[in-house]
């Protein structure tokens, strides 16, 4: 029978288990029966202080297999399933639902908070000219109801973008990207069904640019000016729009050409603002997936960055669209295209595989 060590390591080592997850306590039994097959001090005591330390790996970062090598010999167990262990932040146990449940209150409060502040801003503008002319509390009122659709047209793309965001920022302080990334298709499953919100957001908000806006314009103009004004691009729906731009190529001058590129520029505005939600959606998870551990820092940063050039890129792209120094598809999709190339650079890694990802190790050698 093996004589044990004065220092009664497999004790210590089962004391030490303890601190292991109640899944692991069989690997420490187990570890525990190595230990005391061993006859030579020396190598007792090695692997002992190798168990030990492998113990306190486990205490600190549980992994899918744990495995620990003595002399020629190895003890391993399965860690314990996903679905077993409610506090694993496993991929496995978050359903498509839950993940969209969770971006609702921060696409809500961004939403809401955006919109607001665009909405004040506009009636800061505003406000002061409307009753300098003498117009009702009541006319006011529509007035800024009016303004909500052309704001929401604004607000929608930023709203996702910081609802995704956010919600991926928490995602990697629980951890749960670093389990997706160790799963098999586990960050396709998180970016698919946010991605399929974001498409349909991008699709009601492309009806209510081509259809809703072009309407409420109008409706605001004849409230500012008191009397129908003439059509301009910003009033038309996307029907009328086309109908201008072939009316107005078939007419020589230049004249006629900076209005073609004008009615042009705001087709292409329509359909690349909603398509700004979806490029978001993409942009965000991308940052949050590459930087996991970002922070609020990170969303707020990003947002900042992105809000302001995505805005500064638009307005000029009108204005050199409408001067004809580039062409309208360009100015108005140059923000989107730009961004995705930024997402495709930051979701492309070298293929580096890692062997330590979901195994616990340990060689304990003579």
């Amino acid at each position: 029978m093996p004589r044990r060590s004065p220092f009664a390591l497999a004790r210590l080592v089962e004391r030490m288990g303890r601190l292991s997850p109640p899944s692991h306590r069989e690997l420490v039994r187990g570890m525990v029966a190595e230990l005391d097959s061993i006859v030579s001090p020396t190598e007792r005591t090695r692997f002992a202080l190798g168990a030990i330390a492998a113990i306190a790996r486990l205490a600190l970062s549980e992994n899918s297999r744990t495995a620990v090598h003595g002399p020629g010999r190895l003890v391993g167990v399965r860690g314990p399933e996903d679905r077993a262990n409610p506090g694993d932040p496993s991929m496995s146990k978050l359903t498509h639902r839950q993940l969209l449940r969770r971006h609702a209150a921060p696409f809500a409060v961004s939403f809401t908070s955006l919109t607001v502040l665009l909405l004040a801003n506009y009636a800061v503008q505003w406000l002061p000219q409307m009753r300098a002319r003498g117009v009702r509390a009541g006319t006011i009122v529509e007035l800024l109801l009016l303004a909500l659709p052309f704001i929401v047209a604004l607000t929608i793309p930023m709203a996702v973008f910081l609802a995704v965001s956010w919600v991926f920022a928490r995602l990697g302080a629980e951890g749960v990207l670093a389990s997706a990334r160790r799963e098999r298709h586990g960050v396709r499953r998180l970016v698919t069904p946010v991605l399929g919100a974001a498409a349909v957001i991008a699709t009601l908000t492309l009806v209510s640019n081509t259809q809703l806006v072009p309407r409420s314009n109008a409706r605001i103009v004849a409230l500012r000016g008191g009397a129908p004004q003439t059509l301009t691009e910003r009033v038309m729906t996307l029907g009328e729009l086309r109908e201008a731009v072939r009316m107005t190529q078939a007419e020589p001058g230049a004249y006629a050409a900076a209005r073609a590129a004008a009615y042009e520029v705001e087709i292409h505005k329509k359909f690349a603002l909603a398509a700004a939600c979806l490029v978001l959606a993409m942009a965000a998870a991308a940052i949050a997936i590459r930087f996991p551990h970002g922070g609020v820092g990170l969303v707020l940063g990003a947002s900042a960055v992105v809000f302001t050039g995505y805005y500064f890129s638009i307005v000029a792209g009108e204005a050199l669209a409408d001067r004809q120094v580039i062409s309208p598809f360009i100015a108005m999709w140059l923000a989107n295209a730009f961004i995705l190339a930024v997402v495709l650079l930051l979701s492309w890694r070298p293929s580096r595989p890692d062997s330590t990802i979901g195994v616990e190790s340990l060689v304990v050698e003579g």
